[in-house]
């Protein structure tokens, strides 16, 4: 977490269209109420918005060990974070000269990675606990459905020791285009108490019993070795190996959605005469997202080989056939696209978060991986998904780079290879 006071006041208007008010300090010093705190990419987003205010708005660093000091500071829970802006900083000065030392890992630069059981640091006789999660949990769709299984198997065990937990999220909000978006998702869960923007105050932080800094997680060692669910564990301070495996399925609740009268209808109409495909192209990440052109061949070879009919909830252009059923129409907010996930049979997707969804409701799905490395990060604990890893053959040419993607020597080689009668082999195998 970051620790820092502002030069002038100033509201910032995040994506829910809501504000963050931030205070600057008075005459009389400071004081917890404009000490505030948020995570080290939040503070950047802050301090861009300053840069476009003018000048005279700044951002100041504040010395964290003289807040958390304080008798009311809450108790860190899980793996720690102290001092991240000093890990920061060493981080920026060891960057250029890390990158020519083979030997020296991430690991050597940041400390923060020992795991501490978080039962080890539940001090208190009270029945009643109030938790903040700061940092949010996760960046995307994918890694915030699983980071949720990690916060209900958290809530879970601490039910075992206290009589009500009371756990908040405390979301990035500043140049955010998601916050909207993940609160939604976020305080859909049961085990949530509320959703909140950064920044805090020290005042406000002070209410809680104890926190969690999710600041910076994705840049330490155990996140980019473990499964994200597991990742989110350790975080927690919770022995992921003791999980059973079963208990760290992804789960949804769809009780305050209702699918518009129209979805509900072509899904009904369509799943009358058919099982459904859900065909899933494309990513939002551009190197896990199948190229347009393929993703085309790919649904005429799929009308081709199989019986079931074939739906997206993206738009895939110049293709048309009467086996095909563009959705994208309905599909107009995260809970529609996880309402047509949940009616499909089957799904063909690529590397997104699609597949997370499908685990919730077992649907059997295949997941074009061009990765190897990411298969059992991403699927591990899914039983109902499998993965078709793209291979690319050995060229004798170089591959050659051109300003006109279509000019690049072999620039899509691993896609043309997929054989759609493997993945159908793949999917039909798969017992839902």
């Amino acid at each position: 977490m970051i620790f820092f006071k502002v030069s002038q006041n100033i509201n910032i208007k995040i994506a829910d269209n809501s504000l963050v008010n931030l205070t600057k300090s008075t005459k009389s010093g400071d004081t917890n109420e404009n000490i505030y705190i948020t995570t080290y990419n939040d503070y950047e987003a802050v301090k861009k918005i300053f840069e476009k205010v003018g000048s005279n708005y700044k951002g100041i660093i504040v010395d964290e060990k003289k807040i958390t000091s304080f008798k009311e500071f809450p108790i860190e829970l899980g793996v720690s974070n102290k001092n991240e802006f000093l890990q920061q900083r060493q981080k920026k000065k060891n960057q250029t000269f890390l990158n020519n030392i083979s030997q020296y890992t991430t690991n050597n630069l940041y400390k923060n990675e020992i795991f501490c059981d978080i039962f080890s640091q539940l001090n208190t006789h009270k029945k009643e606990i109030s938790i903040a999660i700061i940092g949010g949990i996760g960046r995307d769709i994918g890694e915030i459905i699983c980071a949720l299984s990690s916060v209900r198997i958290l809530y879970t065990s601490l039910q075992k020791k206290f009589r009500n937990i009371n756990i908040d999220i405390f979301l990035e909000s500043a140049e955010n285009p998601y916050y909207k978006r993940d609160k939604d998702l976020i305080e859909n869960a049961p085990f949530i108490n509320k959703v909140l923007p950064l920044a805090i105050s020290v005042k406000s932080l002070c209410e809680y019993d104890y926190y969690i800094d999710n600041s910076s997680l994705n840049e330490t060692i155990f996140f980019e070795q473990l499964p994200f669910v597991d990742a989110y564990l350790y975080k927690f301070g919770i022995n992921y190996k003791l999980i059973p495996s079963n208990s760290k399925h992804n789960q949804i609740q769809l009780n305050n959605y209702e699918p518009s009268v129209e979805l509900k209808k072509e899904i009904e109409q369509l799943k009358a005469k058919s099982k459904l495909i859900l065909f899933h192209p494309y990513s939002p990440n551009i190197d896990r997202s199948l190229p347009k052109d393929i993703a085309v061949s790919l649904l005429k070879q799929l009308v081709v080989e199989c019986d079931n009919i074939i739906v997206s909830a993206l738009k895939i252009e110049k293709f048309e056939d009467d086996s095909f059923f563009d959705l994208s129409k309905y599909s107009k907010s995260l809970f529609d696209f996880i309402y047509i996930i949940s009616q499909s049979d089957y799904i063909i997707t690529a590397d997104t978060s699609t597949y997370h969804i499908s685990d919730i409701f077992l649907i059997p799905t295949v997941v074009i991986f061009n990765d190897e490395n990411l298969i059992n990060k991403r699927i591990k604990y899914y039983y109902s998904v499998k993965p078709y890893l793209l291979k690319e053959k050995k060229k004798s040419l170089s591959l050659l780079q051109f300003e006109n993607d279509s000019l690049t020597i072999n620039k899509y080689t691993k896609y043309k290879n997929i054989k759609i009668k493997k993945i159908l082999q793949l999917l039909f195998s798969i017992q839902s």
